[in-house]
């Protein structure tokens, strides 16, 4: 094809309208009924019964809430099943990605069991990312009349636009593009609701044998779900959500239907959820899982973004006003995970002034390497400022190993997961090397803080410029010392030296380093031919037997080995594809 030609199929492609949301086109095309079945009545749930507590108490004048952490994929899993088959009345569901797998199918088949016994059940989806295809959203959107799916802000009137639709779309609609629904919610009866950074695919919920995020979610039982209501139903009545059968080439699918009670999941892929399907209907899930802990906070806060953010205004409680004024008021340290290190200006600008107020103040940073990172463009951008992150800013940063020593403490039923993976690619037992990395490999998603072991923050926002400018975001805010230093615990773990290289100050040479130093500033500082390959901090692990340092101790390096700046990587291309990345993309670090 020539290149006029292509060029012309772009904007063509670009050009294709926008829809918005149309009630009378979603009530036409949907509410077709499937074979009555007996109506399934909601199971007993210890949440549900803690919510009525906490409302109890706020009708007496008082403040209660319930809050569980979910470290565990496969707690997070659970939990949705069990709340699901809880609820009374609503179940509404908003997330970033909805990938077409077997757990998806799984949680759509118990929210179709839901409807079915009366529910009313709603899922707003961003549309950036394909869910499924169009057959396959057509059956979605014909499940249940108690079942609504809405795609929030579609780059065109279909669900699929191939390459040259996508290239369209990034160069006619990029801002259109780029501002997404990055909100993750699950809420029930507007009584329970979880929040925080799992999307719905395997990898989120230790469904995966070659790859898994370390992920983190917050059940809330009590009054702040009244905002996290709220929130969803900006989100659900705004003229961006579209109902699925508004897009063309899901509706062709839809006429094509008929009646039918067919479930989603494959038979077959029910092997995985046997367990989860057993223990959801236990009435207290701490009772059959010690991960699971109830805890009676003293203050929860649910704060988010509107809709409005994408028009430059401000809604209520703007979520990145709050996270500053936070900061601002902290005075000892700040403990925090994320997948990225690369922050705004604001928030650069408030740490160094708490640096200044407080010269002793720390400031623990636990992320990805190279090795575990899923975004490689994030990262080596991330790692082009490195030394303003370790010098300037005063972060101690911890890369994630990719096969962390305390891996069986991250992923539920590993040792089943790395006995499949072994059997699949026909690995000896007796080769120990590649049976040690034969296990998924961990990449940190988890997107949390402690601010001085009182206040926690669990949420969908990475603490980043695309999060602080051009995506919606929220999460829940726990003032509460118990649980905030839980979570702490939890997120040091992560920087232990057997989970975790320490970032620190490269060897140092005479004359050359400084040298060094003063050309790699000046590269650094090139928003493009960021050519100097010297960085001013490299990665180091601890040496056997010597006790752990914090990395700016003036031994730190008698008891450390520099593993240089990206240990474990197993290919040369990612090491070549990051340095170009940090080489030639520096103006592009707003946009991550």
């Amino acid at each position: 094809m020539k290149p006029l030609m292509v060029l012309g199929c772009v904007l063509v492609a670009g050009c294709s309208s926008i829809p918005e949301r149309e009630l009378e086109n979603a009530f036409k095309y949907q509410r077709l009924k499937r074979y009555d079945i007996e109506l399934a009545k909601p199971i007993a749930s210890e949440y549900q019964t803690l919510a009525s507590k906490a409302w109890k108490t706020m009708a007496a004048g008082g403040t209660s809430e319930y809050v569980s952490i979910l470290e565990l994929g496969d707690d997070a899993l659970l939990a949705r099943i069990h709340l699901i088959r809880s609820a009374k009345e609503s179940i509404d569901i908003q997330t970033f990605i909805w990938k077409d797998d077997p757990t998806s199918r799984f949680v759509f088949d118990e929210l179709v069991k839901a409807a079915e016994r009366g529910v009313l059940v709603r899922i707003l989806i961003d549309a950036v990312n394909t869910p499924a295809t169009p057959a396959q959203l057509a059956r979605m959107a014909r499940a249940h009349r108690n079942l609504e799916i809405c795609l929030y802000k579609p780059l065109r009137e279909t669900i699929e636009y191939g390459k040259i639709g996508f290239m369209g779309n990034l160069v006619l609609k990029t801002k259109h593009m780029n501002r997404r629904m990055h909100n993750k919610l699950v809420l029930v009866d507007g009584r329970v609701g979880i929040a925080g950074g799992r999307n719905y695919e395997g990898k989120y919920y230790d469904r995966d044998p070659d790859f898994l995020f370390r992920d983190r979610d917050v059940v809330v039982a009590g009054p702040a779900v009244m905002d996290m209501q709220d929130s969803f139903e900006l989100f659900w009545q705004d003229k961006s959500a579209v109902f699925l059968t508004q897009l063309l080439d899901v509706r062709r699918e839809f006429e094509k239907l008929t009646n039918g009670n067919e479930p989603f999941s494959d038979p077959d892929d029910l092997w995985m959820f046997g367990e989860i399907d057993k223990l959801a209907n236990e009435r207290s899930l701490a009772k059959v899982r010690t991960s699971i802990k109830v805890y009676e906070a003293d203050k929860v806060m649910f704060i988010y973004d509107t809709p409005r953010k994408f028009q430059g205004g401000k809604g209520r409680m703007d979520f990145d006003e709050w996270f500053e004024f936070l900061i601002t008021g902290s005075t000892d340290r700040l403990v925090y995970q994320t997948p990225y290190l690369i922050y705004s200006r604001n928030v650069r600008r408030r740490i160094a002034e708490l640096r200044e107020d407080h010269p002793n103040y720390r400031i623990i940073a636990s992320s990805n390497s190279l090795a575990a990172a899923d975004h490689l463009a994030v990262y080596a951008l991330s790692f082009k400022h490195r030394k303003e992150l370790y010098k300037r800013t005063g972060i101690d940063i911890y890369e994630a190993k990719p096969y962390p020593g305390d891996q069986h403490d991250y992923v539920y039923g590993l040792d089943a997961i790395v006995d499949r993976a072994i059997e699949n690619a026909g690995i000896d037992r007796d080769d120990v090397g590649r049976i040690e990395r034969a296990g998924p490999l961990l990449c940190i998603h988890a997107k949390s803080l402690v601010l001085d072991g009182k206040v926690a923050l669990i949420g969908s926002h990475n603490f980043d410029p695309r999060s602080a400018k051009l995506n919606t975001e929220c999460g829940v805010f726990i003032d509460d010392e118990e649980v905030a230093l839980a979570l702490e615990r939890v997120i040091l773990n992560g920087c232990e030296p057997q989970n975790a290289w320490t970032v620190s100050k490269g060897p140092k040479t005479p004359v050359i380093s400084h040298f060094s130093g003063f050309i790699g500033a000046i590269s650094t500082a090139l928003p493009v031919f960021d050519i100097w390959p010297y960085r001013y901090t490299t990665n180091f692990d601890l040496k056997e037997g010597c006790a752990p340092l914090p990395p700016r101790d003036p031994n730190f390096q008698q008891n450390y080995t520099d593993v240089g700046y990206f240990p474990e990587v197993p290919d040369s291309s990612t090491v070549i594809q990051t340095r170009l990345m940090k080489a030639f993309f520096g103006w592009a670090r707003p946009l991550m």
